[in-house]
């Protein structure tokens, strides 16, 4: 019989006994709108590749203990895992600054300037790392990404008001935490 005739179900119980034809037709089934979805919500090629790579290497290295009764949702799900944690590990210092630098003319980059904005960077992705996940994300999408407050709704599956606490919250979390750079940012403002 053709593994193309065979249920996900039929399919992961053969996985689970090692058998490469079953994950063969697993990976031709899904890979790609694994990395459709990456893609999409990433924006970048690569690691849309690399993440929907990954999470099938996952797939064949857990086979023996996974129980999954709904594929589709499963892989959806873990992708989504993968890509929070791709995003958590590369919001760096980097990131933040290329985003304030878009608020500045170059002239405020000068060595002294620069080396304020790099601690306020360092500051920002250390009070950043204190919020609770979902606050975090939705201050990044808001913040960075420059999605409204529906937008952001709609991705992340909340109400609108949910979204606004979430900003509230963060924005007065940082403005605590961040308070000590007040004269960093008064400076560059009148640079």
């Amino acid at each position: 019989m053709s593994s193309q005739s065979l249920t996900d179900n039929d399919l992961l119980n053969l996985l689970r006994n090692d058998d490469e034809q079953a994950f063969r037709e697993l990976y031709d089934r899904y890979w790609y709108n694994m990395y459709v979805v990456a893609h999409r919500k990433l924006r970048r090629k690569e690691v849309a590749e690399e993440l929907a790579q990954e999470l099938f290497v996952m797939l064949w290295q857990k086979r023996d203990s996974l129980r999954i009764s709904n594929l589709p949702a499963f892989l959806g799900v873990s992708l989504k895992n993968l890509m929070i944690d791709y995003i958590r590990r590369n919001i760096q210092e980097e990131h933040y600054l290329v985003q304030l630098q878009q608020f500045f003319p170059a002239e405020v980059f000068a060595t002294t300037e620069a080396v304020q904005l790099n601690e306020l960077s360092e500051a920002l992705q250390k009070a950043l790392a204190k919020l609770p996940d979902k606050t975090r994300e939705i201050f990044i999408l808001n913040r960075f990404e420059h999605l409204t407050i529906r937008e952001i709704a709609q991705r992340v599956g909340l109400s609108e008001k949910t979204i606004e606490y979430h900003l509230a919250r963060s924005t007065a979390f940082l403005r605590d935490h961040l308070r000590d750079f007040a004269s960093v940012w008064v400076l560059m403002l009148l640079s």
